[in-house]
């Protein structure tokens, strides 16, 4: 239900930039979780290479093993926080950012990673 929600709400916002899509997202799924929260990243990729990304808690990016830096944030809807349970951490994240988007996948996995994983490989293609 919550992805339904959250499509939704993105098909209303074609050409927003990053930081106004979390924005209305954040609008539309506060107190409509159930106490969860979503955490998400946005990003906008130009067509000349350049890209806007906006974050919702979610852990940053990395490009080509780097670490893009982004200022924190809360994850959207958010209105309860679990105190128990280990993360795979930055650390982790960080330490495998230069294998294969399924090597990414793979060790998460392993790790017994609950929630969806997410992992992209883009190549930008100059116009």
């Amino acid at each position: 239900m919550t992805v339904s929600a959250i499509v939704g709400s993105l098909r209303m916002l074609p050409n927003h930039t990053p930081v106004e899509i979390l924005r209305e997202l954040n609008h539309s799924l506060a107190g409509n979780l159930r106490g969860g929260f979503v955490t998400c990243l946005a990003a906008r990729i130009h067509a000349d290479g350049a890209v806007a990304l906006a974050n919702a808690g979610h852990l940053p990016p990395y490009r080509d093993g780097e670490e893009i830096l982004l200022p924190p944030s809360l994850p959207l809807g958010i209105t309860a926080q679990s105190p128990t349970g280990e993360l795979f951490g930055f650390e982790r994240t960080g330490s495998i950012s230069r294998q294969s988007a399924q090597e990414i996948a793979d060790v998460a996995q392993a790790f017994g990673q609950e929630d969806d994983i997410t992992v992209l490989t883009l190549q930008f293609a100059p116009a």
